[in-house]
């Protein structure tokens, strides 16, 4: 094995001046003439008016004194900037606006080649949410009016004439976002029972976020009303968090009325007589009370555990169901927190969830058998508790209880504490969330929970770790089992890719996974629990470094790459078919091996060694987080030996870029989704599917810890502001000049942005690296991008650059220097007020084997010499 040598430091960093840049000019579809615009969009401003007059009687005999209004929905081709200020002056007020990709085109909107014709593309566009009275419609429709005749519309309303010119679509928000798009109406249709009319049913509304405390109470006072009037009540209070722009609050209706709509929904809205559901200051209606992890009567088998008693602060903290203490495996391992009082309501044999991440976090995979368990205590907290309702008392979040407001209180107390109780672990700097909203998956724009996370660790600078999300419905083949079973393995791979990617729109991201500010972790499809007894199962990606057949997949907001990164998370085996003729695999939900042999709770008493074998997302969630704290114990060796430019406030940063900077695309799973997915029409922009799946590729923490005499990491962090660039000197090792040989440069970046919820890209910060004085291929290494897109790449808070190069290299100097530029620009804002906390990580490596010593050329040029011991 290489020698173990320890991590470099970059010295210091220089500001310079930003490159003006020119940018390119946005690109505009094809658009409809005015006159056919007028045609088109006429009718449909109509139709916006008559379904307005309706709803406003409507909903004065259902809440007197109450001035009706209206959310308007206007889908444009293309882009239109700053159309927010142009709203507002038509006394309207603004909801908000998101991207539309893929757009179908038609015959009058569609995307233009560089000569001009007509491109065989989807078009981009953007929805804009506005609400308006009376008094505000009539002045867009005196707009409109006024465009439609060619006049020119009065100072700050000038981009309405943008607006009408690109509009697709204009109409009210109504039942198709509110019950349609988050899967109500289907869920209602399957699970409600017709013989009980009196069934409660809970649910949660989220409201718009009105801009000022009046309108936010009006619509709350709107909601009772309805609800009372038809025979419903709240479940608790509202819920108002104007951080995150989420106003929400959990209720319940008899049965009859959920039939009543469903008997109605065909309709028109304004013959629906649940006034409830066409009340105009509802975003969406979502389930609630969900089961976050099944039960299961598997007990484990005992196994020894050596009795240690960390004592260092938690830097790791722990948000799921309550662990077992006691379990010899956990005993003295945590610092245990239960500000709910949920503890107390577990059963023995429950604490199931819980136990296993904590497992992991301290322990890891227990069937490697030489893992060190963490030095240090992790901290904990239930969020969950058992459902008494469920027949296995699974852990769930109660109906009255919103994800959102648990975590937020639990996180805070963590840093300042609550009321007289002081800040009960500041010393954390990782958070795992190995649980995810099994109803919500991510379509469009973040979810709450996501800008929650995002915003917290903005607020705390804490990095949060999230998992991807599990795929438990069966996997169905293109071909049956007998002929499934005769193929080679390497085929096995290639159709159960296939199979995946027909059911990508039911594989999307799980909440909160779309956050931006954490990492979003997929299971690898390995682990260390050897050969298997197949007990009728069978394994349907049999490929090293392959990943998991029941991971969900991305991409994540804006097209961002998510899950960026790729822990083990057990091999996930499938029932074999009864008969030979079918196609589909089912789940398989055993606890023996294969998998991640974990600590677990008994139902009997006194039992407290056990163990078993689980997988998933979760258990490569937890691996992540383990990791992190790993890299800060390394972190704070290096600062204890004199890296000065390492203070505490940025270790969280850097962890997270550390966390990043080891992964890899494997190359053969690269090539097998090659080999099942890359065709005509997706073969120029292919690494963006190849990332859909295995983000930035699958995790390599030994390489981050220590770096060997052909391979060196420096490491550089710092806050940066709007518009500054930082600069770093990478020293180039002389021994590589004009060698011809294979070389690597990886080059990773991560930061945490705040948040602003009223602007569609929702990122206020973004940050980006950038080569000095020349591009990557051109300077003296002469390398080439490997993995990711180099425009997705930038999408959302770690860039992650793997370049290698094999051509001879350029003559250069002693003292030359690569320059590693930091770049900071403003996005989902009109000015960055706080510096950015950012991270970043450099390696360059050749192969073991070469008689170079990169590592002491660079160590020797980086002046003043900093270093750390592993």
């Amino acid at each position: 094995m290489a020698d173990q040598l320890p991590l470099l430091v970059f010295p210091q960093k220089r500001i310079v001046p930003p490159d003006p840049g020119r940018g390119f000019p946005p690109s505009k579809p094809h658009l409809p003439s005015r006159d056919k615009q007028i045609l088109r969009i006429g009718g449909q401003l109509t139709a916006l008016q008559q379904s307005f007059t309706q709803y406003h009687a409507s909903l004065a005999g259902a809440v007197a004194g109450m001035e009706p209004e209206t959310v308007l929905v206007m889908e444009i081709a293309g882009s239109v900037n700053d159309f927010k200020q142009a709203v507002e002056a038509a006394g309207l007020e603004w909801l908000g606006e998101w991207d539309l990709e893929d757009l179908e085109p038609d015959d009058e909107f569609y995307e233009l080649n560089s000569k001009g014709q007509r491109a065989d593309k989807p078009i981009q566009g953007r929805l804009f949410l506005s609400m308006g009275n009376q008094t505000g419609l009539q002045e867009m429709l005196s707009l409109w009016a006024q465009w439609s005749q060619g006049r020119s519309l009065p100072r700050g309303k000038g981009k309405w004439g943008d607006v009408f010119s690109q509009l697709r679509m204009i109409r009210r928000w109504g039942i198709e976002e509110t019950l349609r798009e988050t899967g109500m109406i289907e869920r209602w249709q399957d699970f409600l029972d017709p013989i009980n009319p009196d069934q409660p049913v809970t649910f949660q509304i989220e409201l718009f976020y009105r801009r000022t405390a009046a309108k936010r109470q009006q619509n709350e006072r709107a909601i009772r009303h309805l609800l009372e009037n038809s025979g419903g009540r709240l479940l608790g209070d509202f819920i108002d968090m104007g951080e995150i722009a989420f106003h929400a609050v959990k209720a319940q209706l008899p049965a009859r009325y959920i039939q009543q709509l469903l008997a109605e929904i065909d309709r028109p809205e304004s013959e629906i007589d649940v006034q409830l559901f066409n009340f105009s200051g509802i975003m969406y209606f979502r389930p609630t009370g969900q089961s976050l992890s099944a039960a299961d009567e598997d007990e484990g088998e005992p196994i020894e555990f050596i009795a240690d008693q960390p004592d260092l602060p938690p830097v790791a903290a722990l948000l799921d169901g309550a662990p077992l203490l006691m379990h010899d495996a956990l005993k003295d391992r945590l610092l245990f927190d239960d500000p709910f009082e949920l503890e107390g309501l577990y059963q023995p044999g429950e604490r199931k969830h819980g136990t296993s991440m904590a497992s992991l976090i301290v322990h890891g995979d227990l069937s490697h058998g030489q893992n060190e368990p963490l030095r240090r205590k992790v901290y904990c907290t239930p969020i969950m508790q058992p459902d008494p309702s469920s027949r296995d008392r699974d852990e769930h979040m109660p109906d009255e209880v919103f994800f959102e407001d648990r975590i937020h209180l639990a996180v805070r107390r963590m840093f300042e504490g609550a009321g007289d109780v002081p800040a009960q672990a500041p010393s954390v700097r990782v958070i795992n969330l190995s649980i995810c909203d099994p109803e919500r998956p991510f379509i469009h724009t973040p979810s709450p929970w996501a800008r929650l996370l995002d915003w917290l660790a903005w607020k705390y600078r804490v990095l949060f770790c999230v998992s991807a999300g599990n795929f438990l419905d069966p996997v169905t083949m293109g071909i049956n089992h007998a002929a499934f079973s005769a193929l080679p393995d390497a085929e096995k791979v290639q159709q159960t890719i296939k199979a995946m990617a027909a059911t990508l729109s039911s594989r999307r991201l799980l909440s909160p996974a779309e956050s931006l500010n954490a990492i979003t972790v997929g299971a690898l499809h390995n682990d260390e629990s050897g050969n298997f007894q197949p007990r009728h199962r069978l394994d349907l990606m049999p490929e090293e470094n392959g990943f998991s057949p029941a991971m969900r997949v991305g991409h994540g907001f804006r097209r961002s790459i998510k899950p960026e990164v790729l822990f083990p998370g057990g091999r996930q085996p499938y029932q074999t078919p009864i008969a030979n003729h079918s196609t589909q695999y089912k789940f398989d939900r055993s606890k023996v091996a294969p998998g991640q042999q974990v600590a677990w709770d008994s139902a009997q008493q006194g039992d407290l060694s056990n163990a078993l074998f689980t997988r998933g997302t979760s258990n490569a969630t937890a691996l992540a987080t383990r990791s992190a704290a790993r890299i800060y114990d390394m972190l704070t060796e290096l600062r204890d030996q004199g890296g000065e430019n390492l203070p505490e406030s940025l270790m969280s940063v850097l962890m997270k870029a550390l966390l990043i900077h080891g992964a890899r695309q494997p190359e053969n799973i690269k090539q097998q989704l090659g080999t099942a997915l890359k065709n005509e029409g997706n073969s120029r922009t292919f690494k963006r599917v190849i990332s859909r799946y295995i983000g930035y590729g699958a995790a390599d923490i030994e390489r981050v810890l220590a770096c060997t005499e052909q391979r060196a990491t420096v490491l550089g962090c710092g806050e940066i502001r709007e518009n500054e660039v930082h600069e770093y000197a990478f020293p180039l090792p002389t021994g590589l000049s004009t060698q011809k040989l294979w070389r690597r440069l990886v080059v990773t970046l991560a930061w945490f942005s705040p948040i602003n919820p009223d602007h569609r890209n929702l990122r206020e910060a973004k940050l980006s690296l950038e080569p000095g004085g020349s591009n990557w291929g051109t300077g003296s290494l002469k390398l080439k991008r490997q993995d990711g897109d180099h425009n997705q790449v930038l999408r959302g808070t770690i860039q992650h650059e793997v370049l290698e190069g094999s051509k001879t290299i350029a003559a250069y100097q002693d003292g030359e220097m690569l320059l590693i530029l930091v770049v900071c620009k403003k996005d989902a804002t009109a000015s960055l007020d706080e510096p950015i906390p950012y991270g970043l990580a450099v390696t360059l490596e050749v192969k073991e084997d070469i008689n170079i010593p990169i590592y002491q050329q660079i160590h020797e040029r980086i002046k003043p010499q900093v270093i750390v011991g592993q």
